[in-house]
Order: C-alpha cells, then structure tokens, then sequence
C-alpha cells in the first residue's frame, strides 16, 4: 500500500518537459575560388634582346672608330700630307687715274695685275682647286676690282702662280678719298691687300676628297715693298671659318 504521506519531489526550474529542439548549425555553401588579381609582368625575352641590342650597337660604334682611327694613322704616315703654302707676289699697277670732280666726287680709272703664289709641298698628293674669286683693295676701304680664275688641278711637288687682271673703269668714290688715294699711290706707301675665295682638296690617284672652303688673305704690306721685290710675304687663310692657319 502506497504511502499517502510522501510528496512528490519538485522539479527544477530550469527543468522542460517538452525541451526544443536546438537549431542545428547551417552548413557552410560550396567556397567561391579566390579573386586573382591581375598583374602586368613584362617579358623577360623582350628586356634580354633589347640589352643584347644595345651591346651590340655600343661595340659596333666602338669598332667603327678604332678603323676609322687606325685608318687615318695609316694615311698620315703613310701619304704625309702638308697644307699648300701661299705668297703675295708683286703687284703691277698699270693704270692708275683719279679724276676729281666739282661735285664732290671722282672717278677712279685703274688697272691691275695680281698674282698670288700656291706650293703645294706634298710629295705623293694634288691639290683641287675650285672657282677662284680675286678681291683687291686699297688702304682697306677703296675697292680696286674683282676677278675670277677657273678651277685646276696642281700636281705634287708644284708651284702654281696664280694670275689675273682686275681692271677697273670709271668707279665713282669720294673726292677726299680719290685725292688722298692718288698722293699715296704715287708715293707707292698705299697699303696693298688681296682677299681669293676658293676651295681646296686633296687627290689621290684619280680619287678627289675635300674640296673645303678656304679664305686666303695676303696683305698688310705697302706698295714699294711688292714693286721693288724687297718681300713676299706669306698669305694667312682659314677654312670652315674657325681654322686659321698663318
């Protein structure tokens, strides 16, 4: 017989007697492949044959200036070649007339002859000569004419004199000046200068090589002293307008 006096025992209060069910964790859905990010990279065969070329170019350039070096070495050595010598020659003044006028100005009535000398020293080379232009002035400011000499060839181991007429007719210039010119003429102390344009090259075998333009310059020296022989002073000229040579 069941004893009436006994209670029942009390649950605890966290205790359920219907527990619910526990939300069973989602499953993770399939992982996305990872985002790659694209980076240029340059070629390295592209970089390897651009340096190679360049290599290749610097030794070029260096192999083309140790021939053309050691090829000039030869030619010099071998050709000795010399620059032409030029002198001023005497001058002869055929005509000489100023004639002034009641206005103010002259006539100048003349006629020269020039003649430059041109050595060429070299025993194994000619030299070119181009279209040769005369320019022949008075005391630096009376110009007295102008003349042209064709083109020639000197050989080696020559001696060229270069000739030409500059007649001048009727050329109008200032009275003072026409006076003073004509008293320092006759007193042969006018001061004498040539100015010849040309071009000058070198010739080996039937090759031509240069032809540079080249200035020459005689001058500086008195009348007297080209008529009566007493100098023939060496004429100083320059090329590519910054090589002077005296």
């Amino acid at each position: 017989m069941a004893d009436n006096n006994v209670l029942p025992l009390k649950k605890p209060p966290a205790y359920n007697t219907n527990p619910t069910p526990k939300p069973q964790p989602q499953t993770a859905g399939p992982l996305k492949p990872p985002v790659r990010r694209m980076v240029y990279r340059p070629k390295r065969e592209k970089r390897s044959c651009c340096r190679v070329f360049c290599c290749c170019f610097c030794i070029f350039i260096i192999l083309l200036i140790l021939i053309i070096g050691i090829a000039i070495g030869i030619f010099f050595a071998w050709f000795q070649p010399k620059l032409p010598v030029f002198k001023f020659r005497p001058l002869e003044l055929n005509r000489f007339n100023v004639t002034v006028k009641p206005d103010g100005t002259a006539l100048l009535d003349s006629k020269a002859i020039v003649r430059v000398e041109a050595k060429n020293p070299n025993s194994k080379l000619k030299i070119y000569y181009g279209d040769t232009e005369f320019s022949l002035t008075f005391d630096e400011e009376t110009q007295m004419g102008t003349g042209t000499l064709p083109r020639f060839m000197q050989p080696n181991k020559n001696v060229t004199i270069l000739k030409v007429i500059l007649d001048m007719d009727k050329q109008v210039i200032d009275s003072t000046t026409g006076s003073k010119l004509k008293t320092r003429v006759k007193s042969e102390n006018v001061e004498v200068n040539v100015e010849v344009k040309t071009k000058v090259g070198i010739g080996i075998g039937k090759m031509k090589i240069g032809m540079l333009p080249v200035n020459i310059n005689c001058g500086g020296i008195k009348l007297k002293q080209l008529d009566h022989g007493n100098s023939s002073p060496k004429c100083s000229y320059n090329t590519l307008r910054w090589i002077t040579i005296h």
